[in-house]
C-alpha cells in the first residue's frame, strides 16, 4: 500500500505542478487577451473618429459637387441663351447685308439727299461729296431709285 499510496502522491504532486503550470499560462494569456482587447478597442474609437471625419468630408464634397454643378447647369442655360441671341444677330446682319446690297444703287441718291440737308455739318457734307465722287466719275445728280 505504500508503494501504491507513493505513486498516488506523485502523480498528485505532477498533476498539481502541470495544473499550477497550466493556470499560470492561462493566467499570462488572459492578461494579454485583455491587453490586446484593450488595444483593439483604443484603435476602434480611433478608427471611428477617422471614419467620422472622412464621412463629414465625404458630404462636404458631394455638397461642392451639387452646387459646382448648379454653377455650371447655370453657366450652360446663360451660353444657350447668348448664343442664341449671338445667331439670330448674325442672322439678322446677314439679311441686312443682303438687303443692302440688293438696294446699292439707291445709296449715292440718299446721299445727295443727305448733301443737300440743312441739318449735316459742312465737314460732313465734304466726306458725302468725296464719297459721291469716289462712286460716279461724273458730277451729275443721281438717277431717283425710290419711290
Amino acid at each position: 500500500e505504500e508503494v501504491e499510496f507513493a505513486r498516488f502522491k506523485v502523480w498528485c504532486d505532477d498533476t498539481r505542478q502541470q495544473t499550477q503550470k497550466n493556470i499560470d499560462e492561462g493566467a499570462g494569456q488572459i492578461t494579454q487577451l485583455q491587453a490586446d482587447m484593450d488595444k483593439a478597442a483604443s484603435d476602434a474609437e480611433v478608427l471611428q473618429g477617422e471614419v467620422e471625419a472622412l464621412e463629414a468630408e465625404v458630404g462636404k464634397a458631394k455638397e461642392e459637387v451639387k452646387s459646382a454643378q448648379a454653377v455650371r447647369d447655370k453657366e450652360n442655360a446663360d451660353y444657350l441663351a447668348q448664343h442664341q441671341d449671338y445667331s439670330e444677330s448674325i442672322d439678322a446682319c446677314e439679311r441686312a447685308v443682303a438687303v443692302l446690297k440688293s438696294r446699292s444703287a439707291d445709296v449715292p441718291q440718299s446721299l445727295a439727299q443727305v448733301r443737300s440737308s440743312a441739318l449735316v455739318p459742312p465737314e460732313a457734307k465734304a466726306m458725302v461729296e468725296s464719297l459721291l465722287a469716289l462712286r460716279s466719275d461724273s458730277r451729275q445728280a443721281p438717277e431717283a431709285n425710290a419711290y
